[in-house]
């Protein structure tokens, strides 16, 4: 497949996350054209067939033609009940689909090993959205810190309600950034406090195998939506404020960049990184280039994620 060569796009679950996110960024993409939904309720499918009239739609991956799509998105929901991310990706491996999957792979282990799995076991690529890594204001704050290792840190993801198994479905996107700055986790001690399978509130110190030691929060009594992180290296503080903002500063002078900046209005998906890296998930499927986040980061960290849920455990 040559470089710039238009993918044939299929969709599977065209509720919240697709209306509100990657249909937005498919619309711009003319290199990447939708020609498959799937959705199981009939009501959305009609309504997303209305955008993309010429379309094939179907309400079980199996009911797609393999050789009529050339990479998937999986954006069906992970809650208390579904986890809706699982079959959709083991028949998407099996039809031998590159297939870029929303996060968690799976809120539970052992079916997110059983896919990762499949993609070795059938050769066809899978990934997962960590878009933080992607996201302006972190790719900023990594480049601010350069070569310099982190040695510390504190970070925030919180917001209102109870989420289930709020540790994997939610804060695993905080928890790869902290692996994207500081390396693997080496220990993690404190507290997920939960109702059943709601998570409430977290507060961990975890160590890595740079030397970074830090502390890590995510409370659901949140007043608003905040995720925060300060990382220190090398006499350089990075001050993330995400999506909008990076302060940095070194020898006492701060400087803070905002994506905005020179914009009128970055759009939200590519502020938060999605739009990046959508185009590097196509860009990989062209074999334009090699991935970014592999397996190998995908399942740390899930791991990871799962370690400070299982805090909570007695």
């Amino acid at each position: 497949m040559s470089e710039g060569e238009r993918l044939r796009v299929a969709v599977v679950g065209c509720g919240g996350i697709a209306k509100a996110i990657y249909l937005p960024l498919l619309d711009t993409r003319d290199a990447a054209p939708v020609t498959a939904i799937v959705d199981l309720s009939e009501e959305v499918l009609a309504a997303t067939s209305e955008r993309y009239p010429n379309a094939v739609a179907a309400t079980e991956v199996a009911d797609l033609d393999a050789d009529t799509i050339d990479c998937a998105l999986v954006l069906t929901p992970v809650m208390e009940g579904v986890d809706a991310h699982y079959e959709p990706v083991l028949a998407l491996m099996e039809m031998g689909v590159p297939t870029l999957c929303e996060k968690p792979f799976s809120a539970y282990m052992e079916r997110t090993e059983a896919m990762a799995q499949a993609s070795a076991d059938t050769g066809t690529p899978l990934t997962m959205s960590l878009n933080r890594r992607f996201a302006p204001v972190y790719a900023r704050a990594r480049e601010f810190i350069g070569d310099s290792p982190v040695t510390s840190f504190v970070a925030q993801k919180s917001g209102g309600g109870a989420i289930f198994r709020d540790a994997i479905t939610n804060s695993v996107h905080a928890l790869d950034a902290l692996r994207f700055f500081c390396g693997e986790a080496t220990d993690v001690r404190g507290w997920y406090q939960h109702e059943g399978e709601a998570g409430h509130n977290t507060a961990v110190a975890i160590s890595f195998d740079s030397g970074a030691t830090g502390v890590y929060l995510a409370s659901r009594d949140a007043g608003r939506w905040i995720e925060t992180a300060e990382f220190h290296a090398g006499r350089r503080t990075a001050m993330v404020d995400a999506p909008y903002s990076t302060t940095m500063s070194e020898g006492g002078e701060l400087a803070t960049y905002t994506p905005d900046l020179h914009r009128w209005q970055l759009p939200e998906p590519e502020r938060w990184g999605f739009g990046g890296q959508l185009d590097h998930f196509f860009a990989c499927v062209r074999g334009d280039e090699t991935p970014h986040v592999d397996m190998d980061d995908i399942m740390a960290s899930h791991r990871l994620a799962e370690q400070v849920r299982t805090l909570g455990e007695t």
